[in-house]
């Protein structure tokens, strides 16, 4: 089956509505703190930032408790999340039932979304390889998707009888089951006209909306799934979550380290060492200048462009949950004020660092020794670096001697000072 992809958008239905009796946390389930310190956030909060991953959305509902309180807490919530540029998120009133909720998600989405998600914000840790697959799995022709896993135990079908005592009246072929999860992928139209049967026949609320799909008639496909996709139900559940966490790094902020310093004191140097450790994004300004030159722009036009482009870019990185290190002369106020900014807005750790060559040989020796590995990039000569403006940054987290320091001493104590943060 290999018809067209559908045409529009991609819109995601968190449901985050739930009491969570079961989770005896005296409030919203979405709203409990996954994590532990000052790290922790609410569970809707870890739940979006991981949907946020799946670049395939355009627009995401987040369905809230349906009372006042419970709206307004989730709401502020959400908007602590980063959103990556080009995805809207709004948030609705839920409903007395999840299939209520998703109704009312649904009436959130624009027209122009074509393909929907509905994903339980209890799965907190859903990996994006699954949001994937379903997408993937709806392009390619299939109605509607569930993720799932095989059942590995044994399971029986049991009966009440008196005094509490079930009685076991079927043992089932697990070869054939399956543990569904989300998100569930759906044409718009399959789910809109899963809904809407629901309501005219009256079906009784359905746990997943596969099943309403399956109850009038539908077709379901599925596809893999993980056990990271684990419904925080349980106060168990909640702490081998947060343990996943720990184990992961996620429960922490996302880096974003800011290199300071003079052409030739070795940035880049020391940038890819760090990025290497890290497993960080390398924004490097010149990269970038280079690029915007190539796109059309003249010397004279460039100005502030390479900077602003960069901090865009950074934004990005950091709402996906992705350290960043940031590459550049940043010499004066002006841009370093503009690094924290970037912090703020995305929630990031930042650790400020001014590289110096104080052995004025020795950094000559490198200007005049350094080789471009940009095509087109001019490299500056040794008067021109000594007129480049630098000014004091008594902000810097770390002030650290490059003539005298190995790059890999340099990047220990980077590391050393972000693992204080963390």
């Amino acid at each position: 089956m290999t018809p067209d992809a559908p045409h529009g958008g991609v819109g995601l239905i968190l449901v985050a509505a739930g009491l969570g009796t079961r989770l005896g946390a005296g409030r919203p389930k979405a709203l409990v703190p996954l994590g532990r310190g000052p790290h922790a956030s609410p569970v809707v909060v870890h739940a979006l930032r991981g949907a946020l991953r799946c670049g395939a959305l355009s627009h995401v509902v987040v369905v809230a408790p349906p009372d006042p309180e419970g709206m307004e807490q989730l709401t502020a919530a959400v908007r602590s999340a980063p959103v990556p540029a080009g995805v809207e998120v709004s948030v609705v009133a839920g409903g007395a039932e999840r299939t209520d909720s998703v109704r009312n998600g649904l009436r959130g989405l624009p027209a122009e979304v074509g393909v929907v998600l509905v994903h339980d914000a209890a799965r907190a840790h859903t990996p994006v390889d699954v949001f994937d697959r379903v997408v993937h799995a709806v392009h390619a022709g299939h109605p509607a998707v569930t993720p799932a896993l095989p059942v590995t135990d044994t399971v029986k079908r049991v009966v009440a009888e008196a005094a509490g005592v079930e009685r076991v009246v079927a043992t089932l072929d697990r070869a054939e089951l399956r543990a569904v999860q989300t998100p569930q992928g759906f044409l718009r139209e399959t789910l809109e006209r899963a809904h809407a049967q629901a309501a005219r026949s009256g079906t009784a609320p359905a746990t997943d909306d596969c099943g309403l799909v399956e109850a009038h008639g539908g077709r379901v496909t599925v596809v893999e799934g993980s056990p990271r996709a684990l419904k925080i139900t349980t106060p168990h559940d909640l702490d081998v979550a947060a343990r996943w966490l720990d184990e992961d790094g996620e429960g922490r902020a996302p880096a974003l380290v800011v290199l300071s310093g003079l052409p030739g004191v070795g940035k880049t140097t020391v940038a890819r060492s760090l990025c290497r450790r890290l497993r960080a994004v390398h924004l490097r300004v010149d990269t970038v200048e280079q690029g915007l030159l190539r796109g059309g722009l003249t010397e004279g036009d460039l100005g502030p462009h390479g900077y602003t482009a960069t901090y865009a870019v950074a934004r990005d990185q950091l709402a996906l949950g992705l350290p960043v290190v940031a590459d550049m002369v940043n010499g004066i106020a002006l841009v370093r004020a503009a690094w924290d900014e970037v912090g703020a807005d995305t929630g990031a750790r930042v650790v400020r660092v001014l590289l110096e060559c104080p052995d004025r040989e020795v950094h000559r020796r490198r200007v005049e020794e350094r080789e471009a590995d940009i095509r087109g990039h001019r490299l500056p000569a040794w008067p021109e670096v000594r007129e480049r403006e630098l000014e004091p940054w008594p902000e810097a987290d770390l002030v650290l001697d490059t003539g005298s320091l190995a790059v890999e001493d340099v990047v220990d104590r980077i590391v050393a000072v972000l693992e204080e943060s963390a």
